[in-house]
């Protein structure tokens, strides 16, 4: 017989920057790292050495004879529309009696400037991909962004302290700037003019842009939080000029629900009213060694004023070993039929999935018509060593 789950509530995927980050105040960028020191490092305490910038900056000479940095940035502004890069940056990260110290991260993202738009890849390198976006977009003057990809989305105003460093790799936001040439320096073999560059909201950054052709290589920023410790963006650019489209996500998801809360949709709703783990399957379809079934009772209303669409084959399961398993059919009487629901209906039934016998904290996801359903669904955890089929 199925087992029942409890109800639990919905599971917790960090980001990698954000929750630290907006856990913390921030202030304005920094210019420079606190340098580290050779003195020992006591119990509890971070070694400054994590703080330092991963990736150093090239050697700068002077030149009296460097041009306007009104001129460098209108050559920018005319040779590029795309660009790819990647971020080699510093992140807070947790360390022992509560301190909070600093790890290298590298994330990947898109741009464009024409219609000024960025899109970073997920910050987790083992984060679930729902949708196919990203957990960072900035389309023209709007911040989108959410704690992983199973939250809804926030917006942020462009002239947050945090958010901007990222927004500001975009270099169609550096024309208008208050800037100045530093000098000249040699990156990647390629002569650059090097640009220091303070935007509207008093953030400070340096750009690196090829002599030849105007092209942005490397942008540079670094902040404070609030106790005061450095950490850096360095956003190194590639891939000039490919097609790439980058549109404002769609805010359909309105964070996970647990089982038994409702989630809205257009004209009603949709509720997991239990969660069940099957380890002997039915005389059509018997779970593989090691694996077992869980079985979702989705409950449909439909409230008015237009059709509910209902569809098994919305719905994808993740979690523990599993990611975005699609349904099974079981031959179980009892599952969830496709069909088309009118005011004043309601329907339920349950959508089954074959997962590891091991699999418990799992997120259940409907991409539905105007809504994207995403519900805990997870089981009862058992002791240590204990497995609930074997």
């Amino acid at each position: 017989m199925p087992h029942k789950a409890k109800i639990r509530l919905p599971l917790c995927f960090p980001m990698r920057v954000s929750s630290l980050a907006l856990a913390l105040l921030l202030v304005p960028l920094a210019a420079a790292c606190n340098p580290a020191t050779n003195e020992p490092v006591a119990f509890g305490q971070v070694d400054p050495s994590e703080f330092r910038q991963p990736l150093p900056e090239p050697r700068l000479q002077k030149r009296s004879d460097a041009p306007a940095a009104s001129r460098l940035l209108s050559q920018l502004a005319s040779s590029i529309r795309s660009a790819r890069f990647q971020i080699v940056g510093t992140e807070m990260a947790s360390r022992p009696q509560g301190q909070i110290g600093a790890q290298v991260y590298h994330l990947d993202g898109v741009l464009t400037t024409r219609a000024p738009a960025m899109e970073l890849k997920p910050w987790g390198v083992s984060e679930y991909d729902i949708d196919g976006r990203g957990d960072f977009i900035v389309v023209g003057s709007t911040i989108y962004v959410r704690g992983n990809t199973f939250t809804e989305w926030q917006t942020i105003a462009a002239g947050d302290p945090y958010w901007g460093v990222f927004a500001d790799i975009n270099p169609a936001l550096w024309v208008g700037s208050n800037e100045s040439v530093l000098g000249e320096a040699l990156l990647d073999g390629s002569p650059t003019w090097v640009l220091q560059l303070t935007n509207e909201f008093g953030l400070r950054f340096k750009a690196w842009i090829r002599e030849k052709d105007g092209y942005p290589l490397r942008y540079t920023a670094a902040w404070l939080n609030a106790k005061g410790s450095t950490y850096y963006v360095n956003a190194l650019y590639r891939e000039f000029n490919t097609t790439v489209q980058i549109d404002t996500p769609e805010m359909l998801n309105r964070g996970v629900a647990n089982p038994g809360a409702p989630v809205a949709l257009p004209s009603g709703s949709v509720t997991v009213t239990e969660v069940e783990f099957d380890c002997l399957g039915t005389t059509s379809r018997r779970p593989a060694t090691h694996d077992k079934f869980v079985l979702l009772t989705l409950a449909f209303v439909d409230t008015g004023p237009g059709q509910v669409p209902v569809s098994p084959d919305a719905w994808r399961l993740y979690g523990d070993g599993v990611n975005g398993a699609a349904p099974i059919e079981t031959g179980s009487p009892q599952v969830l039929r496709a069909q088309v629901l009118s005011p004043g209906d309601r329907v339920s039934g349950a959508v089954a999935f074959e997962v590891p016998e091991d699999a418990y904290q799992l997120i259940t996801v409907g991409h539905l018509v105007g809504a994207t359903a995403v519900m805990s669904a997870g089981l009862p955890i058992l002791p240590n060593g204990t497995l609930p089929c074997t």
